[in-house]
């Protein structure tokens, strides 16, 4: 349930404009933070920082839906001073948590964009490795046919 006093649409106002919310009017209205968090967001993505205290997880997780429904946006991640929360038709919810568990209360929101994404880049799917360890079976297997086969020979058989 989105708490009292979070002005959804508001918030979802400031995120068409730049991609930044801030439930405090100083800082909504400050270009040049607005501008330095916004380059730290992917394309399609927004953030809301949103200034209320004893609010539950999941709250701050339906105001992140609440904000993607009105600005259709592909990620919202919503700050609150206790918590983190977000949704995304990119990532997965999985990996939307593992890195939410990372972050600590309290980070400015340059630094919390970079190790948000940080943390997703680190989740995302191992394709180098998986396609060393192939490469490394399938050596493997090779040269434990050559062996067999050789020893075959060698043996007349």
């Amino acid at each position: 349930m989105v708490p009292a006093g979070v002005d959804i649409s508001d918030l979802a106002n400031q995120l068409k404009e730049d991609g930044v919310a801030y439930t405090a009017a100083a800082l909504s209205h400050n270009a040049t933070l607005n501008a330095d968090v916004s380059k730290g967001l992917r394309d399609g993505d927004g953030v809301a920082v949103v200034d209320v205290i004893d609010v539950r997880t999941p709250d701050v997780r339906d105001i992140a839906q609440e904000l993607q429904d009105a600005t259709g946006l592909n990620t919202v991640i919503v700050q609150t001073p206790q918590h983190v929360s977000s949704v995304s038709d990119t990532y997965s919810r999985a990996d939307i948590e593992s890195v939410q568990a990372q972050l600590p209360p309290g980070l400015d929101q340059v630094d919390l964009l970079t190790k948000y994404y940080g943390g997703l880049d680190q989740i995302s799917f191992p394709v180098a490795t998986v396609v060393g360890a192939v490469a490394v079976i399938a050596v493997l297997v090779l040269v434990s046919s050559f062996m067999v086969a050789s020893r075959r020979k060698s043996e007349g058989l």
